[in-house]
């Protein structure tokens, strides 16, 4: 298991990706889902851990762990235009 973002771990699996963007993109929604997920925990008073690493490390350490896969996006955004 990588412990930090800059693990070997975590750089070989995210060299391994095809399309930087669309990592870039999955990591950077994966770390916003994170951070909704933590500001709801600390509204309904639970006392955030010390020793949490912030949303972007935490998502990168779920991709190198594999509880997420950067997949595509559905096309939901190809309505707006």
């Amino acid at each position: 298991m990588a412990k930090s973002m800059f693990s070997r771990e975590v750089a070989l699996k995210l060299e391994d990706e095809i399309n930087a963007f669309q990592a870039c993109r999955s990591l950077s929604q994966r770390a916003r889902d994170i951070n909704i997920e933590r500001k709801m925990k600390e509204a309904e008073g639970a006392i955030p851990e010390d020793e949490q690493p912030n949303s972007s490390a935490s998502a990168m350490l779920d991709f190198a762990e594999g509880r997420i896969v950067l997949a595509p996006e559905e096309d939901a955004d190809s309505d707006e235009a």
